[in-house]
Order: structure tokens, then sequence, then C-alpha cells
């Protein structure tokens, strides 16, 4: 029998949800999976930059799997969703006629921003301007105050957003490699030097 396609299929990658039934329970799926209240922002995200749905096709999902109340709006100042008993059913009755490498896919970029999200609210990074540019005052923190804390000076403002930006996403990593440097342990700034490698080619496939 020939699967009719009714989504919109602009921005999606060969091998994207081209039926609207397939983006409604991807979005269960997804929540299901995750078990917790979910940004409705961090679903469409990962699902529309991976190539995996049409934004309006995602938009429209999450009002009628609403309306029908397989999802529940669980805080509406953050926009934070959950799957109801029915959407869960419909998760653990289809979830796996979605292709695998759809679902790992969104799945590890939800997870990205989640973590992401963590990353900027435990980890800060804020850029002071200066006569001659720009520092970036970054700062880890512990379990009662700042684990490690550094300043770095840049001339312009890109510099300054990308040390931001590179600082939040990978602060554990800046941390392992202070601690290798200032214990002299070649054998840990290697292995951190690999894994840092390992993440960026993960990215560029992503």
């Amino acid at each position: 029998m020939e699967i009719e396609y009714d989504a919109l299929d602009a921005g999606i990658d060969p091998g994207g949800l081209r039926t609207r039934s397939n983006v409604r329970l991807l979005i269960c799926y997804i929540l299901d999976s995750l078990k917790k209240p979910i940004k409705r922002d961090y679903v469409i995200t990962s699902m529309q930059k991976n190539g995996i749905a049409n934004y309006f096709e995602i938009i429209d999902a999450f009002v009628d799997l609403r309306n029908k109340e397989n999802i529940i709006l669980t805080d509406e100042a953050q926009d934070t969703y959950t799957v109801s008993k029915s959407g869960r059913l419909i998760a653990a009755n289809l979830g796996e006629d979605l292709p695998l490498t759809i679902r790992e896919r969104a799945l590890s970029a939800v997870c990205e921003l989640m973590v992401q999200e963590q990353n900027e609210t435990e980890n800060t990074a804020e850029i002071i301007k200066q006569k001659n540019g720009y520092m970036v005052d970054c700062h880890i923190k512990g379990f009662e105050s700042d684990l490690f804390s550094f300043q770095l000076y840049v001339p312009d403002s890109k510099q300054a957003r990308l040390v931001k930006r590179n600082f939040q996403s990978n602060p554990e990593m800046i941390y392992k490699m202070m601690i290798a440097s200032i214990t002299g342990n070649a054998e840990f700034a290697e292995q951190t030097l690999e894994e840092i490698k390992t993440r960026g080619i993960r990215k560029q496939r992503s």
C-alpha cells in the first residue's frame, strides 16, 4: 500500500517525517522517553534544525495533541509539556514505527538543549565592556561557592560572544584542562583533548 504524504516537506532532510501522524507520534515519543516536563521550543528546535520535520507541521502537531489531551501543558510561563496517559499509550504502541535514527537524533538534540540550559544556569559568563575591548567573566559553580572562575580579555564583541558560548557549552572540559595544566598531568590533558575532538566531530555530523 502506497503511503500518502500529507505533511509539508520544506526544510526536511531525506528520511525525515512526511506524514502528520508521524510528527505527532515523535512528539509523544520524545516526551514519554524523557519522563519530565520539556520546553516546547526544545522539541521544535530539535526536530526542525535536524531536518526531521517541517516547522509549521510541528507547531500544528502540538496544537492537535494538546486539543486531544495526548500531551499536557505543565507550565504556561515556561511553555513546558509532558505526555498524558493516552500519549504514553501512543508512544508505547507506535513509537517503534518511527525510524530508529530519527528517534535517536531527536532525543539526542533535545537532551543537548537541556544540558545547555543547565550549563548556562549553573555556569555563568558575563561580557563586560572595557575601554579597548571586552572582558568575559566566567564562573563554574560548586556546592556553595565558585569552583573555578577566570576572566579573559578579547578585542571585540564577536570574540566575546564566542568565548561565552563555548564556555557555557563545555564548562567541564575547560575545568578538566585547567586541572591537567596546573597538575602537569599530560595523560589527562591528552584524554580531555581527545574528548573535545570527538565532541567536535559529532557536532559536525549532526
